[in-house]
Formats: C-alpha cells, structure tokens, sequence
C-alpha cells in the first residue's frame, strides 16, 4: 500500500486539497488538473488513510472515489462529516458508476462527478467549491461527458 503524501505544495500557507481515489491514473489525472490552482495537494489511496490526512491536515476540499477498497466514497464522507474541525469542508463525490445524487445529499457531499469527465467542466466545479460560502444545500452534479 502506498503512503499518503502531500504532492505539490507551493507555501506551507496553500490551501489542501485531498484527492481519495484507489486508482493511480486517476490520481496522476487529477493532480495535473489541479496543479494550476496553487494548492497543496494531498493523495490517499483508501478511505482510511483518506480520513487521516483530512484531520491531520484540514484540506478546504477532497474529492473522493465512491468506489474505495475499505469503505466506499459515501460512508466516508457521512464519517467526515461527523468531526467537528471538518465542517467547513467541502466534498465532491467522484464516480464511475450511476451518480446516486440522492445518496449525495444524504451522506452531505457539496458535489457529485460522474466519470468520464471534461476537463474544463471538472475544474469549474472546483473552482467554485474553493470559493463559495459554506451552507448551500444543493448538491451540484456533473454528467458524463459533458
């Protein structure tokens, strides 16, 4: 199993970004999307070392896989959700199976993202998650391909 890391940091000061995915070539896709944003990125491969670098670190953001190899991307974030210190931050679901926008909104994620994805789309999303207020309840969804 691979150690979680931070990938890319440009000051001790960035925001953290947690990307929680079990699959390499999602990894490696993400963090050259999201380099551009200036923030420090941090990769777990399995909810478990996901949850720890979440407290360790209070990332702004994690994007996180619905289908992890110890609990899928739902529980984890309704489990994120539970900790105090995590309130503020914002949870983008990442999926390749049928987006299950209800279980989304049940579990208290910010946004759901079907795979494949538009590149453009995808960082739009981000973007707005890294700027917006806390407190909207609706959750934003991304279809394939769009």
């Amino acid at each position: 199993m691979t150690t979680p890391t931070a990938i890319h940091e440009l000051s001790p000061r960035s925001a953290a970004v947690l990307i929680v995915d079990d699959d390499e070539y999602v990894h490696g896709a993400l963090v050259a999307a999201l380099r551009g944003l200036k923030v420090r990125l941090l990769t777990a491969h399995t909810a478990e070392e996901g949850e720890a670098l979440a407290l360790a670190n209070q990332p702004v953001l994690a994007i996180v896989d619905v289908g992890l190899p110890d609990r899928n991307g739902y529980q984890l974030t309704a489990d994120l959700r539970c900790v105090p210190s995590l309130l503020g931050m914002k949870v983008l679901i990442l999926t390749g199976q049928s987006p299950d926008q209800e279980a989304a909104i049940r579990c208290g994620a910010d946004g759901l993202i079907g795979k494949p994805f538009r590149l453009h789309a995808f960082l739009d999303i981000v973007r707005e998650q890294l700027g917006r207020d806390h407190g909207e309840a609706q959750v934003p969804a991304l279809a394939r391909g769009a």
